[in-house]
C-alpha cells in the first residue's frame, strides 16, 4: 500500500471513528439509564473515539501541528478514562468525573490546531464548560443522568469530533510544499 492510500484510508478511518462515536452516544442516549444496551452503545463509541483521536494525532503531526497532536493523544486517555467508567449496566460517576483532569489539558491543545477556523478552535475550549458543571454536580451529590450539562458536554464533544475530522480531511486534501 502506498504512503498516500494509506493515509487516505487512515483519514477515512479516523473520519468514521469520531462519526460512529456521535452516532453511538446518541443511540444510547434513547436506552434507559444503564441498562445494557445503552452502556454497550457508550463503550463502542468510547472505543471508536479513542481510535479516532490516535489517527488524528498522527495525521496533524505528519501536518506540522505537533502541539494539537499531544492534545488529540491526550483526548485520546481521556475517553479512555470515559470507557473505563461504565460497566456492563452502570457508570461509575467518581470515576466518570475524573474525565474532567485530562480533558481541560487536551482540549486546550486541540485549540492550538491552525487547520480549525476560530469558531471550532474556541468551540474546542468552551465545551470545558458543561464538562465542570456534571464535574460539579458528582462532587456535591447532585448528579443525575438526565442532566442538561451531561448531554451538552457528551454531545458537544461529540459533534465536535466530527468537525475535527472534516478539517482534518480538508488539510490532507491541500497540496504540501515540497
Amino acid at each position: 500500500m502506498s504512503n498516500q492510500s494509506e493515509q487516505n484510508l487512515m483519514l477515512r478511518i479516523m473520519s468514521i471513528g469520531f462519526s460512529f462515536n456521535f452516532l453511538l452516544g446518541l443511540v444510547g442516549s434513547f436506552f434507559s439509564p444503564d441498562s445494557y444496551p445503552q452502556m454497550i452503545c457508550w463503550q463502542a463509541g468510547d472505543s471508536m473515539a479513542i481510535m479516532a483521536c490516535i489517527l488524528a494525532s498522527r495525521q496533524v503531526g505528519v501536518r506540522g501541528q505537533n502541539i494539537a497532536a499531544g492534545g488529540f493523544t491526550l483526548l485520546g486517555i481521556a475517553y479512555g478514562v470515559s470507557f473505563a467508567s461504565s460497566s456492563i449496566q452502570s457508570v461509575n460517576e467518581e470515576k466518570m468525573a475524573t474525565i474532567i483532569l485530562p480533558l481541560v489539558p487536551a482540549l486546550f491543545l486541540v485549540s492550538f490546531c491552525k487547520f480549525f477556523p476560530a469558531w471550532l478552535r474556541y468551540g474546542s475550549l468552551l465545551i470545558y464548560v458543561p464538562f465542570f458543571f456534571m464535574y460539579f454536580n458528582i462532587i456535591q451529590g447532585t448528579y443525575s443522568p438526565d442532566n442538561l450539562s451531561n448531554m451538552l458536554a457528551y454531545t458537544g464533544i461529540q459533534i465536535l469530533g466530527v468537525f475535527w475530522s472534516v478539517f482534518i480531511y480538508k488539510e490532507y486534501q491541500k497540496p504540501q510544499p515540497q
